[in-house]
């Protein structure tokens, strides 16, 4: 039952998007509204800079 539980969990925190998250963490704007308007590391990377490109790709790298 427990295990099921965690697997529920965890599909559940793979569905949110770490640069939506990681952006409004750290007062940039919105990764889909800006640069490319695709919310991903490298958008990050444009509006936001190293550190929050490595925020949202260690993320990203979590959720794999």
């Amino acid at each position: 039952m427990l295990t099921g539980a965690v697997v529920v969990i965890l599909a559940y925190c793979s569905l949110v998007s770490t640069a939506i998250v990681v952006c409004r963490l750290m007062g940039l704007p919105d990764p889909r509204t800006e640069g490319s308007n695709n919310p991903g590391a490298t958008n990050v990377l444009r509006i936001g800079g190293k550190k929050a490109a490595a925020l949202t790709l260690a993320g990203d790298s979590l959720k794999a």
